[in-house]
């Protein structure tokens, strides 16, 4: 494996950067409307505290399940 960090001295960050300024920008703005949203629906949502773990260690995926599916699965919802 290479660990040699002094590559990055040669990547044009100002040619990288509009891509990824956006695309870091949709990532918070995603976990930051999920934990918003979980806070607000702590009490009926099943499992709070997993949904937590998932929204902020799966990165963009995890928001993207939590308000997808996690706000579909209520506490008192039957099958």
């Amino acid at each position: 494996m290479n660990t040699d960090i002094s590559i990055l001295k040669d990547i044009d960050w100002g040619a990288i950067m509009p891509i990824v300024i956006p695309i870091m920008v949709l990532h918070l703005l995603l976990l930051i409307i999920a934990l918003i949203d979980l806070y607000r629906r702590r009490t009926i949502v099943n499992y709070p505290i997993v949904w937590v773990v998932v929204i902020v260690l799966l990165n963009t995926v995890g928001p993207i399940l939590y308000l997808t599916i996690g706000r579909r699965l209520l506490k008192n919802d039957r099958y």
